[in-house]
């Protein structure tokens, strides 16, 4: 096993220390990429031997010190590895802490800042290396991050709202009602949908914070959410549909009245139906109603590239096809060519963001790779029969304000 090339890897790519101690605590090898950083905290043997200390089932370790400098043990075979230090862009709970160390604030400012996840994946690709059985991020989160009560908590919590529940009479709304809401959506069945929404219950919503309007945020993500998975069943593709969802819940997060989080989750419901309407509508006639893998990673490819001009024969390089072959397959599946689908799906973005943006018209032909601004109001014409101005005046509308 060539140790040095994976603690090279992951010095350079987590800007840290990567160091192997014998198991009595003997340092063997240290690297770091950054000849102008130091190893602060771990000169104080408080630090050193609390990092060094390994659990019976020889588990990966995090330490924090100070809260906010973090360190991992990685034992294997006869060896620790150390990773080390690195801060998280995001507060992360670390069980082991080191308190009250004495860190210069210039050195704190030089300290390498990463992603939770790309230090856990570097402290599983040593650990993995030397077991059979892989242990996943989720075994070092619950050996290090997780509070040991918070299962008893739970569980303690459930109970008690359960009784509470029980004895004022309070109960949720009733899952029947959720089928049918979700089931329109997979079926694209707008009628359904609003049929859904009108349907009185003497139920509640979930409570799913302690403020009332963080609650109803959470509700309405939650939704989304769910129609955003419907949608798939229902035929979208997945790259479309997690992207809507994303732009939905971001503005349910830039929201803070409770009228305008209702309009924003139902106009996310709707537009997933909608969408779904129109692939089912496409679908009619067409014998081929199972998904063919190829075709649709085509149609990812296409929704990532909508704002390029798309070439068929890059395209057909990425999914390593013929392009001849990919455009006859393409053809026979969907019904239509690939040239063609493209087009539409650019002009259904054009037409979003005529309704929802006040991006100028050249600003959007721009975005979507046309060659000009006339380039594309002759191709909006010719499949909506509007030109980019009536398209607008007649649909477009103010941004959702918080």
């Amino acid at each position: 096993m060539i140790t040095n090339y994976f603690m090279k890897h992951i010095s350079y790519h987590l800007h840290t220390f990567v160091k192997s101690y014998t198991m009595d605590k003997k340092c063997v090898e240290i690297i770091c990429a950054r000849k102008d950083f130091t190893d602060l905290p771990f000169l104080c043997e408080e630090v050193r031997d609390t990092v060094l200390e390994i659990p019976e089932d020889r588990v990966p370790t995090l330490t924090a010190v100070n809260s906010n400098i973090i360190y991992a043990a990685v034992p294997v075979e006869n060896m620790i590895y150390v990773i080390g230090p690195v801060g998280f862009h995001t507060q992360v709970n670390i069980n082991r802490i080191i308190p009250d160390i004495n860190i210069d604030s210039n050195w704190s400012e030089s300290l390498s800042i990463c992603d939770f996840d790309d230090f856990l994946q570097d402290v599983l690709l040593i650990y993995n290396l030397f077991h059979e059985e892989m242990l996943e991020a989720g075994d070092i989160i619950k050996q290090n991050c997780v509070d040991l009560l918070t299962q008893e908590h739970i569980q303690k919590n459930f109970s008690e709202l359960i009784f509470k529940n029980h004895e004022s009479g309070k109960k949720h709304n009733p899952y029947d009602q959720e089928i049918r809401e979700f089931s329109s959506i997979e079926n694209g069945d707008i009628r359904q949908l609003e049929q859904s929404w009108a349907e009185d219950y003497t139920g509640q919503l979930g409570i799913l914070a302690k403020d009332r309007l963080r609650s109803y945020k959470n509700v309405c993500i939650v939704v989304i959410t769910l129609a955003s998975r419907a949608a798939i069943r229902g035929g979208l593709s997945p790259e479309i549909s997690f992207s809507l969802s994303d732009i939905f819940i971001m503005k349910i997060e830039e929201s803070n009245d409770i009228a305008t989080l209702l309009h924003i989750k139902n106009s996310a419901e709707y537009e997933y139906a909608r969408l779904v309407q129109e692939i089912k509508e496409q679908q009619k006639g067409n014998l081929k109603r199972e998904k063919n893998p190829r075709i649709e990673k085509c149609k990812d490819y296409i929704f990532s590239h909508l704002h390029e001009k798309i070439n068929i024969g890059d395209m057909a390089r990425e999914l390593q096809m013929n392009p001849n072959y990919l455009s006859d397959l393409f053809k026979k599946w969907e019904g239509i060519s690939i040239t063609d689908y493209i087009r539409n799906e650019k002009i259904k973005l054009a037409e979003n963001l005529l309704i929802y943006s006040k991006y100028h018209y050249i600003e959007i032909s721009a975005y979507l790779g046309f060659s000009s601004q006339s380039h594309l109001g002759k191709q909006f014409k010719e499949v909506t029969g509007m030109t980019l101005k009536q398209y607008r005046d007649c649909y477009g509308v103010k941004e959702f304000k918080a």
